[in-house]
């Protein structure tokens, strides 16, 4: 059968799935039709007067599954069984009054129909009726191109667009498994104790730890001689300060106001007086420094963009450079930092040849993916911006791994828009394998 089907009501008083004589083939006899969580057995018939793009359902079976027929699906044959789909739900509010407004924010949706097709919902908690394992809330109609409001049941995936409390939020991992996605969050002291299991990756992650009172940071301070503090849930470098141990000073430095600030201590009770006023106690880690100063005053790192493809497979699909303002002990973009095409600046700090630079850029994926694939083992998320950096002695580091909304137009500031339309559309892709049709699927 073609990929793009409509599927059409038949009168019929038993319940039956109709196809054309050349089609009946590829189906069993009796077969079980299945839409989101939704499933009906069927009986298969032959009816000549379909087009080629057409399957027929008994009206019965219709009702039974709550299918638009507005919709344009794909078929997913296996033996025994038939799913109608994609069905993608997209839980994006509490309560019922909320979702008219929200929905107003889905007008992605309209430019993604085509690449995706199937049914996409938009639901709230409150809509949620788990006890007939039914939703009230709009589906998208890509004839109308109107969010129209119906009844259907849970969809097959979830994609979360909310805040949720942890006992929702498992609940509803506990009910789609990796089906209910866009659902974790890993901080960076939990991130790097995931990471640390895999012996491969031991040697790419700074020394971490959680700090738990302040003499931890005076005593780390004393064996790195060079230290970072950094929020546990942190984003685009806001709070991060360094502490630096000379000979008879203690200095701390940070970015406030857009500025540089830098603030010396003469003991350490002094530097533990202001550790204590300043850092709560495991709301931090402590990090070891890692020299990434390659042009004199100016730290340089990098972001790689990983995102689950429309085969579930991670991808890389590009990379910027970043350089820290001049004496910044951050490289952020929001703190004043510059961000330059990756391979453009990676080849220019370190004066490597392109076929060298070629090659650090390829280890640079590899331990990228490795991370992800790690993390898949505990938790389901399909995008990453991964801060990577390469030391004075070309040594790689994970830095830090994004996994709370990175920001998908750091691209745009070296005008690659391909790449964030790719990343845009990266979710609805993957929902669509999770849902059971991925993007290599042969046409059947």
């Amino acid at each position: 059968m073609r990929n793009v089907i409509k599927v059409v009501a038949i009168n019929s008083q038993s319940h039956c799935l109709f196809v054309l004589p050349n089609q009946s083939k590829l189906i069993d006899k009796t077969t079980t039709i299945h839409f989101g969580f939704q499933k009906m057995k069927v009986a298969c018939k032959q009816l000549n007067t379909l087009k080629e793009n057409e399957i027929g359902l008994s009206k019965t079976v219709i009702d039974k599954l709550r299918l638009p027929l507005e919709a344009e699906y794909e078929l997913a044959i296996e033996k025994n069984r038939i799913i109608i789909g994609p069905f993608i739900g997209l839980l994006i509010a509490n309560y019922q009054s909320e979702l008219r407004e929200k929905v107003k924010y889905l007008k992605f949706i309209i430019r993604q129909y085509p690449l995706v097709r199937g049914v996409i919902a938009a639901f709230s908690l409150e809509g949620m009726d788990e006890k007939n394992a039914k939703i009230n809330g709009p589906i998208y109609n890509p004839t109308s191109r109107r969010w129209e409001k119906r009844t259907f049941p849970f969809p097959t995936v979830i994609i979360k667009r909310m805040l949720l409390s942890t006992k929702r939020q498992n609940d509803l991992k506990n009910l789609y498994g990796s089906r209910f996605f866009n659902s974790a969050y890993i901080n960076k002291w939990k991130m790097y104790q995931l990471l640390s299991l895999n012996k491969d990756l031991i040697p790419h992650l700074p020394k971490t730890y959680l700090y738990k009172k302040p003499e931890d940071i005076l005593h780390y301070l004393k064996n790195f001689r060079t230290i970072y503090v950094k929020p546990l849930s942190g984003l685009k470098g806001m709070g991060v300060e360094k502490f630096i141990a000379k000979p008879n000073i203690f200095c701390v430095k940070f970015r406030s106001d857009k500025e540089n600030k830098t603030i010396d201590f003469f003991s350490e009770n002094e530097l533990l007086n202001y550790v204590r006023a300043k850092f709560k106690s495991e709301k931090y880690v402590i990090q070891q420094e890692i020299d990434l100063e390659i042009e004199k005053n100016h730290l340089i790192d990098y972001r790689i963009v990983l995102i689950k493809n429309e085969n579930g497979q991670w991808e890389d699909v590009g990379m910027v450079g970043r350089r820290g303002v001049e004496g910044s002990v951050v490289s952020n973009r929001s703190s004043g930092g510059k961000v330059e095409r990756g391979e453009t600046l990676l080849l220019s700090s370190f004066n490597l040849t392109n076929a060298e630079m070629l090659s650090y850029r390829q280890k640079m994926s590899e331990i990228a993916i490795k991370a992800a694939k790690e993390l898949d083992k505990y938790e389901s998320i399909y995008k990453y911006g991964i801060d990577i950096g390469i030391d004075r002695h070309h040594h790689i580091w994970l830095i830090e791994i994004n996994n709370h909304a990175p920001n998908d137009h750091i691209f745009s500031h070296v005008g690659d828009y391909d790449t964030i339309s790719k990343i845009k559309n990266s979710s609805m892709l993957y929902a669509k394998y999770m849902a059971g049709f991925p993007g290599n699927r042969d046409s059947q």
